[in-house]
C-alpha cells in the first residue's frame, strides 16, 4: 500500500480526554449502534420475516435464504451511499452527513415494521421489503462515512485505537444487546405465538427512536478539528477535490482495493459468528428464542470488551500485530468451536463456544476502523473509509446468504461455516502479512 498524501502540518493535541472528545466519541458509538441495529435486526428475526414476506410453499430454508438475500441487498447498495455521503462529509463536514444518514436509516427501518406481509398484499410484500432495504442500505452506507471519522479525527492519538475498538465492538455489541433484550421483553409480554405473529415488527419500528436520540446527541457535538484544519488551511485545494473520483484515480485505486479486501476478510468472522448464530441456535440446535437471545447477549458483551482492549493494544504495538495474532486465533478457534457445537453438547458448553468465536471476531476487527482511516488523507478520508468499509462489509455480509444457499439442509450449515471460515482466515493472514503499519498516520493532515 502506498503512503497517504498528507501535509506536514501538525494539529496541537493533548493526551487528556476533554468533554468535547467524549461527546464526539459518544455520538460515534451511538451512531454505529444505530447503523448496526438497522442493518442486523432482520438477521435476529429472520425466520419470522421469512414467514411473513415469502410464500410458505417455497419451503422454510428457501424462505430463510430469501430473507438473507433481502439483508444482502442493503449491503450491495451501501457502497453507493458511501460515495454520496462520504463526498458530502469530506466537502461539508462529518457532522451534517451523520445527521442526515442516521435519520434516513431510522425511517426506512421503521417502515419495514409496518409493511403488510405476503398474506395481505401478495408478491408486492417481498418487492416492497427489498425496496426499503435498498433505501436503508444507502443511508446505512452513509453512516459509516461520519462515525468512522468524527471520533478518530477528534480524539488525541493516544485514544484512537481504543475509540476504533469501542465504536466497532461497543456499537455493534450494544445493537445486538438492545435487539435481544427487546426480543426477551416482547416474548414475555406477548408470548412466543404473539411474537411470531406480529411482535417481531416492534423491533423494526423502534429503530426510529434510536435515530432520534442520536440526532439529539449530534446537536451538541462539534465538527472534527482535523477536517476543519484541512478545510481552512487548504480551502482552495479542497474545493477542487472530487473525493469519489479521487478513489479511482491511479494514485489511490490500489490502496482502495487493498483496503476493501482487508475489510472483507477481517469482517467475515463477524458474519460467520454473530451474524449467523441466531440461525444456528434456533434452526440447527433447536434452542428456544429466549435462550438464543440470552446467549447472544452474553456473547457480544464479551466481544465488546475484547474489541476495546485490542483496539487500545493496537495503539501500543501497532495495528498489524493485532491483526496477525487475532487472525491466527480466528483460523484455529472458529472452526474448532463450531465442531464442538455440532456435537450438541450441554448448554453451558454451547455458550462457551459461541462466546469464544464472537470474541475472536471482535478482536480481529477492533483496529480496522482506525487502520482504514490512517490509509487516506483528510480531504478524501470519509469517502475512502466508507467506500472501503461498505464494499468489504457488503461482501462479508452476504456470507449468511451463501452459507444457507449452499447447505442442502439445516444440519449442513455448521460444516459449511467451518470450511468458509478456514479459507477466509488464511486469506486475511496473507493480506495482513503484506500490509504496512499505519499507526500514527492520522496525526499528519
Amino acid at each position: 500500500m502506498s503512503e497517504p498524501d498528507v501535509a506536514t502540518a501538525q494539529l496541537p493535541r493533548s493526551d487528556r480526554l476533554t468533554r468535547t472528545h467524549r461527546k464526539a466519541l459518544s455520538a460515534a458509538v451511538l451512531g454505529w449502534t444505530v447503523d448496526m441495529y438497522d442493518l442486523l435486526v432482520i438477521l435476529h428475526v429472520a425466520s419470522y420475516v421469512s414467514a411473513a414476506f415469502f410464500p410458505a410453499e417455497a419451503g422454510s430454508l428457501v424462505g430463510l435464504t430469501a430473507t438473507y438475500a433481502a439483508f444482502a441487498v442493503s449491503l450491495i447498495v451501501r457502497p453507493l451511499g458511501a460515495l454520496a455521503f462520504g463526498s458530502f462529509a469530506d466537502r461539508t463536514g462529518r457532522r451534517p452527513a451523520m445527521v442526515l444518514s442516521v435519520l434516513g436509516a431510522g425511517v426506512s427501518t421503521a417502515l419495514m415494521g409496518v409493511l403488510p406481509g405476503v398474506a395481505s398484499i401478495g408478491v408486492a410484500a417481498p418487492v416492497l421489503l427489498v425496496a426499503l432495504r435498498i433505501v436503508q442500505g444507502l443511508f446505512v452506507g452513509g453512516i459509516t462515512a461520519s462515525t468512522h471519522t468524527l471520533a478518530t479525527e477528534t480524539l488525541p492519538e493516544r485514544w484512537r485505537g481504543m475509540a476504533a475498538g469501542l465504536i466497532k465492538g461497543g456499537g455493534a455489541s450494544l445493537a445486538v444487546v438492545v435487539i435481544n433484550l427487546q426480543v426477551i421483553v416482547v416474548v414475555a409480554v406477548l408470548g412466543q405465538a404473539g411474537f411470531a405473529n406480529w411482535g417481531w415488527r416492534v423491533l423494526f419500528v423502534i429503530a426510529l427512536a434510536g435515530s432520534l436520540i442520536n440526532y439529539l446527541v449530534l446537536r451538541r457535538v462539534e465538527e472534527s478539528p482535523t477536517w476543519l484544519a484541512r478545510h481552512v488551511v487548504r480551502a482552495s485545494a479542497v474545493s477542487r477535490v472530487r473525493p469519489g473520483r479521487a478513489l479511482f484515480s491511479r494514485r489511490w485505486r490500489a490502496v482502495t482495493l487493498a483496503s476493501a479486501t482487508i475489510v472483507f476478510t477481517a469482517s467475515a468472522p463477524y458474519y460467520l459468528t454473530t451474524g449467523i448464530l441466531p440461525t444456528v441456535y434456533k434452526q440447527v440446535l433447536m434452542m428456544s428464542q429466549d435462550s438464543a437471545s440470552l446467549f447472544l447477549i452474553v456473547n457480544v458483551v464479551g466481544s465488546a470488551a475484547v474489541a476495546v482492549a485490542c483496539g487500545h493494544l493496537s495503539q501500543r504495538v501497532g495495528r498489524r500485530k493485532v491483526f496477525l495474532v487475532s487472525g491466527v486465533a480466528s483460523l484455529v478457534l472458529i472452526p474448532a468451536m463450531y465442531f464442538v457445537m455440532s456435537t450438541r453438547p450441554a448448554d453451558w458448553l454451547l455458550l462457551v463456544c459461541g462466546a469464544a468465536m464472537v470474541m475472536v471476531s471482535g478482536a480481529i476487527s477492533a483496529p480496522l476502523i482506525i487502520f482504514v482511516n490512517e490509509l487516506f488523507p483528510t480531504e478524501i478520508r470519509s469517502t475512502a473509509t466508507a467506500f472501503s468499509w461498505n464494499v468489504g462489509y457488503g461482501l462479508s455480509g452476504m456470507l449468511p446468504t451463501v452459507v444457507t444457499a449452499v447447505s442442502v439442509n439445516a444440519s449442513a450449515i455448521i460444516p459449511t461455516l467451518i470450511v468458509i471460515s478456514v479459507v477466509l482466515s488464511v486469506i486475511f493472514l496473507a493480506l495482513a502479512l503484506r500490509a504496512r503499519e499505519t499507526r500514527g498516520a492520522l496525526n499528519e493532515i
